[in-house]
């Protein structure tokens, strides 16, 4: 009996002690997936960095900026797939500088958008209309570290994202400026796992764990964003939107796995599961954006910035977490999230190429941002019988977060292609 307290209590004292390590590289303790994590819509948007808000006026503008549909003279089918290659590398502190010798890989291709606008017949003026299901923000995240002095592995893995289903429209109010709105429907899902696995001598005692989580939430919501476009001359283009505050209904499920196996001073082993479900509202906060474009002979330079105060979020019930919108005050902050973008065309081919660059700031105040997310863009597209657009983009992002003790280190590589088509008629 005292032999098996002892081991008991060992388990414990050690278990905490993973935990700790395990929790080395997370964000603060309440920690949403929806709060930025911004996903580019369109190859032609994300060739040039993004910088779309007063240069859309393709069916992208539903999301950009809706004003921008008053631009759309003919009918318009478009499309889009993304595939994304992301890679962790991990590894210890050796003087000052991380040893980074061990690295994971994640892919995914998924649908990227699909829409339809379609301008009605007008006196004078323009009224368009559209409807689509874009692909608005992105889960993916992963981290995969060994830990040599315990010694342990320890595999995170976050997937999925949120879809909007949106129609909406736009008018002219006058030659020179555009308002429109799009009403939002938000749907999707994220997917949390976390495998470790290792072993522990501790004084007499001897044993091997691996513990298995798994988390898969729904998401569902509705909000709306009111776009303005102003044309005051040839040369510049000026967009602002604002976005309502959504609140989402989260159906959470989730499975815990523990499995231990003792070696001395006898053998035996231990398997303990729990699972669940529940149900809980949070409400992601305004977002306001401003864009400015210049459209210069065979070129155009555009210019965005996105503001959301992300410690406004507020969760409706969490029951086993009532100070989570205490915390979301102390470890959110509000982000300025900007892009800028160029796009040059060649008349004779009907080629255009495109380039930018944006910055996605982490949205907390976490002192393990060694650097924050920073990402170039690349592209091209071309222009087929007057009617048919086809075009390419690349993204490649980096960040690295380090742990508060500065013994661990994690860096992050990402690199997407987008390809999307349009049709008009």
């Amino acid at each position: 009996m005292l032999i098996r307290i002892g081991l008991i209590v060992a388990l414990m004292f050690f278990s905490l002690f993973i935990y700790a390590e395990a929790q080395q590289l997370d964000q603060p303790d309440v920690s949403e997936p929806a709060a930025g994590n911004f996903f580019g819509i369109g190859a032609r948007a994300m060739g040039m960095g993004g910088a779309h808000i007063a240069v859309a006026t393709d069916a992208t503008a539903l999301i950009y900026n809706p004003a921008g549909l008053a631009r759309i003279p003919r009918i318009e089918f478009s499309g889009s797939l993304s595939y994304q290659r992301l890679k962790n590398s991990t590894g210890y502190f050796e003087l000052t500088t991380p040893n980074y010798n061990h690295s994971f890989l994640q892919t995914n291709t998924r649908f990227n958008s699909g829409n339809i606008v379609l301008p009605v017949p007008t006196y004078r003026g323009s009224l368009v209309l559209a409807i689509g299901v874009n692909q608005i923000k992105n889960f993916d995240k992963i981290l995969d570290y060994v830990n040599p002095n315990i010694p342990e592995s320890t595999n995170r893995g976050e997937s999925g994202g949120l879809y909007v289903w949106s129609f909406g429209g736009a008018i002219d109010l006058s030659p020179q400026v555009s308002m429109g709105v799009a009403f939002n429907y938000w749907s999707g899902k994220y997917e949390y796992t976390l495998l470790t696995n290792g072993i522990s001598s501790h004084n007499d005692t001897s044993f091997s764990y691996q513990w298995n989580d798994d988390i898969s939430d729904r998401y569902s919501g509705f909000n709306a964003k009111l776009g303005a476009r102003i044309q005051p001359n040839k040369i510049f283009v000026i967009g602002a939107t604002i976005e309502t505050p959504v609140t989402f209904t989260i159906k959470e499920s989730w499975l815990e796995i523990t499995d231990n196996v003792y070696y001395t001073p006898y053998q035996d082993a231990i398997h303990e599961s729990d699972e669940g479900n529940s149900k809980y509202k949070f409400t992601l906060p305004f977002s306001f954006g401003l864009g400015v474009c210049a459209n210069l002979k065979d070129m155009i330079i555009a210019a965005d910035v996105n503001y959301t105060d992300w410690t406004q979020m507020e969760y409706n019930r969490l029951a086993q977490r009532t100070d989570a919108n205490r915390i979301i005050k102390e470890v959110y902050k509000d982000v300025l999230r900007w892009h800028l973008g160029a796009e040059y065309t060649i008349p004779k081919i009907g080629t255009a190429l495109r380039a930018g660059y944006y910055q996605n700031p982490f949205p907390y105040k976490y002192a393990g941002i060694k650097s924050n997310r920073n990402y170039f863009t690349f592209g091209f597209g071309f222009l087929i019988d007057q009617v048919t657009t086809i075009d390419f983009s690349l993204v490649h992002g980096n960040w690295e977060i380090r742990n508060i003790s500065g013994d661990l280190a994690s860096k992050n590589t990402v690199n997407q292609i987008l390809v999307s088509t349009a049709y008009r008629f």
